[in-house]
């Protein structure tokens, strides 16, 4: 898979799909593929336009190599000739470029970001997701930027992207070259996402796009997770990133992924509070569940939600739960028809009602709107049954007998923190009514269940909508 994003360059001079299967690459495709790769790195002059006069400036400042070029760089203090001439002449036309690897590298960074904002910006909307965000402080204390900012209603998600490639001496398993690029691609973002993250919540500093202009963020925002996200492909990143992070025993933990990563879980996730309730998840119990790769994560969490069970400590997921995205992701990518037949994940979390009441809230645009569904997301398949034939059974109760109705479910005391909810089915279309009644419902239960957050749903008698009014305490 890693290899076929290149297929073109191995086979430029055939169109035969049959030669482009690995085992079928001959020493010309071979030979083709690394000229391709090679000349990433050269410039050629009729590249150049001709009213430009390349031919003196790359006479100038380039060398034909030779075995006693550069003899007289004896030590320190001597002239190196590579300093004045640093592109070495390959032929008539074409030239090597040393340079351009520093160049390279930058561009791959700023080509990341623009794949991982093209990702989010899907799932969030181009409105709700922000780049090159510059932070400033009046005493400049702690001024840094993030990379990729998305806002959903009190919640934000704060991503630095990096573009450290993995070292041949860190794939073999060279301890130190492993600990050093882990640094520059992990442990530097999270650093760097620690800081963003301050800033956001103490809504001290001021922010700037990239174009200088000043960006006013919500004062809703109460809880900012933190992504770090690498354009290469590490082994085993979700496994590493558990046990080799450095942080404090009181701050956040990160989710770290590549960007391959992130495709998938967009593809998947691609409701942005689905997408987020997932990065909670991850985040809250990064040392509860344990997995090699973001793949049997996110397998998992389709299956059977990413949840902390009562009865375990500590969980490791099967690597057999990533044959659920492998099964219709890749064959998806290729272009391949996957009939849903057997797919165990159609058949998992699919509550046309329990979506209906999700939707409808929603619609309600407020910032609260993200922590209530994400406490209607933390309920199992069978309370979410429940709540949503409930909410249907008393409203039919109220059009039968023109009274009004209401339902509580208490929290279930294994989790924290202990939520429950109520909900009234109001015999009139009086808005002001519901709103006092449900208020009323919610504070006398709350404080004889002793929960700590209950959620208020309330529906008038003509609406043909689930809620017409919602609350949280």
């Amino acid at each position: 898979m890693e290899l076929y994003q290149y297929v073109e360059l191995f086979f430029n001079y055939s169109k035969d799909n049959d030669y482009l299967k690995i085992e079928n690459i001959r020493k010309e495709g071979w030979e083709s593929f690394y000229k391709s790769l090679f000349d990433l790195f050269i410039i050629k002059k009729k590249d150049f336009d001709k009213k430009i006069n390349v031919k003196a400036f790359l006479k100038n400042f380039s060398v034909i190599p030779s075995n006693d070029l550069n003899s007289q760089f004896q030590t320190i203090g001597n002239y190196n000739v590579i300093n004045s001439h640093p592109i070495i002449k390959i032929d008539e036309d074409r030239y090597f470029d040393k340079e351009y690897s520093a160049k390279a590298g930058n561009n791959r960074g700023k080509v990341g970001e623009e794949i991982t904002y093209d990702l989010l910006s899907s799932v969030f909307g181009l409105n709700n997701t922000l780049k090159s965000i510059k932070i400033t402080t009046k005493k400049g204390k702690g001024d840094t930027d993030i990379d990729i900012l998305c806002i959903l209603g009190s919640k934000a998600l704060c991503v630095q992207v990096k573009s450290k490639k993995l070292t041949e001496l860190a794939r073999k398993g060279e301890d130190n070259a492993l600990k050093n690029d882990f640094k520059e691609a992990v442990q530097d973002a999270y650093e760097q996402g620690l800081i963003c993250r301050q800033k956001l919540l103490e809504k001290k500093a001021k922010f700037f796009d990239v174009e200088g202009s000043e960006i006013k963020l919500s004062e809703n925002i109460d809880e900012v997770y933190i992504m770090g996200i690498t354009t290469e492909n590490y082994p085993s990143l979700a496994h590493q990133s558990h046990i080799m992070l450095s942080k404090k025993e009181d701050d956040p933990f990160p989710i770290i992924l590549t960007v391959f990563d992130l495709e998938l879980l967009v593809y998947y996730l691609h409701d942005p509070y689905d997408f987020l309730y997932y990065i909670k998840q991850r985040i809250s119990l990064m040392e509860y569940f344990i997995a090699e790769e973001e793949m049997v994560f996110l397998g998992y969490h389709l299956d059977q939600k990413l949840w902390k069970s009562p009865k375990v400590d500590m969980m490791t997921i099967e690597s057999d739960f990533g044959n659920l995205i492998d099964r219709n992701y890749y064959p998806i990518k290729a272009g391949l028809k996957v009939s849903d037949k057997g797919d165990a994940l159609k058949k998992i979390w699919k509550n046309e009602n329990f979506n209906k009441l999700c939707n409808e809230l929603k619609l309600f645009n407020k910032p609260k709107i993200t922590d209530i569904l994400f406490y209607l997301f933390d309920l199992s398949g069978k309370a979410r049954e429940n709540l949503v034939n409930l909410i249907i059974s008393i409203k039919r109760k109220t059009l039968k007998d023109s009274k009004s109705h209401n339902f509580s479910m208490p929290p279930d005391y294994h989790y924290f923190p202990r939520v429950g909810i109520s909900y009234v089915s109001l015999n009139s279309n009086n808005d002001i009514e519901l709103k006092n009644k449900l208020m009323t419902l919610c504070q006398v239960r709350k404080y004889k269940s002793k929960g700590d957050v209950w959620i208020g749903f309330g529906s008038l008698k003509d609406s043909t909508k689930m809620i017409d009014h919602k609350r949280i305490f």
